[in-house]
């Protein structure tokens, strides 16, 4: 069973037990949602297979009464919980990042977005405890902000968030730069100058140059020199696609051409 045979598992079950709450599929690949909240299944699964594989049987009433169980106690913290959007900006300023999302998943609401590729948008989210939400236009009202100025905070609050950002860093003949803390905000760094500046310097010595990067998904991003070996190249393509079809939060296949000042689609 891989995770998207999980997830309609789940879903079934959910739909089953719950008729009423309108469970669906989400957008992205092992979501499911209530039109409220969403829930991600890639730990869910994690601890499956786990139990799996330590199980010659699994016993399918077990499993079905944890899942029961599991989502029965989220469903209660989400009715109880206030809203993770403040009403006050000075409650809202820290908590507010800016997000890359597949442009289906931003299709989908009143989100605030702007313009990052045919298939990916960058937004501004509330980070909270749950993930995150997405601030609306009726927010950045209430606090009296411009969508410009609320992006250039969430910039500077994603770099705050993460001063000393880790960034593994490939060298020898095939040299690469990838950023994977598992925040939720990896690919989002793309956006901001400095982690731009500091990517590039790593693979060609100098931050004025120019590098390839991709975010197949909402928690990766990978760089690699120009003129690497066609082969090794073309080999990096290829997994990001996959990546980008196979994770959750899938972003995009395309490669990204990186300058310290901007960002455009290489191909």
């Amino acid at each position: 069973m891989n995770l998207e045979q999980f997830t309609q598992h789940v879903l079934t079950l959910l739909q089953r037990e719950y008729p009423t709450r309108g469970f669906r599929s989400g957008e992205e690949l092992g979501v499911i949602t209530d039109g409220v909240a969403t829930f991600g299944m890639s730990n869910l699964f994690a601890q499956f297979q786990q139990i799996q594989a330590q199980q010659s049987e699994l016993d399918e009433n077990e499993f079905t009464r944890a899942i029961i169980e599991k989502f029965g106690d989220a469903m209660r913290i989400v009715d109880e919980a206030e809203s993770p959007i403040p009403e006050n900006w000075d409650e809202a300023r820290e908590k507010l990042r800016v997000q890359l999302v597949n442009a289906r998943v931003a299709a989908q609401g009143q989100a605030i977005t702007f313009p990052f590729s045919d298939d990916v948008y960058s937004s501004l989210v509330i980070d909270c405890d749950r993930g995150y939400a997405y601030v609306n236009q009726d927010d950045l009202e209430r606090w009296g902000l411009s969508a410009v100025d609320a992006i250039e905070i969430g910039k500077k609050n994603v770099v705050l968030a993460q001063p000393a950002l880790p960034m593994a860093v490939m060298r020898g003949d095939s040299p690469l730069v990838s950023i994977q803390t598992g925040d939720g905000y990896d690919a989002a760094r793309v956006l901001i100058e400095p982690i731009r500046a500091r990517i590039i310097a790593e693979l060609t010595g100098d931050e004025d140059g120019v590098v390839y990067a991709a975010v197949p998904n909402r928690d990766f991003l990978i760089a690699w020199p120009t003129d690497l070996d066609a082969d090794v190249h073309q080999r990096l393509c290829d997994t990001v696609a996959n990546d980008a079809r196979k994770r959750s939060h899938p972003l995009s296949e395309r490669i990204l051409r990186l300058s310290k000042q901007t960002i455009e689609m290489a191909f």
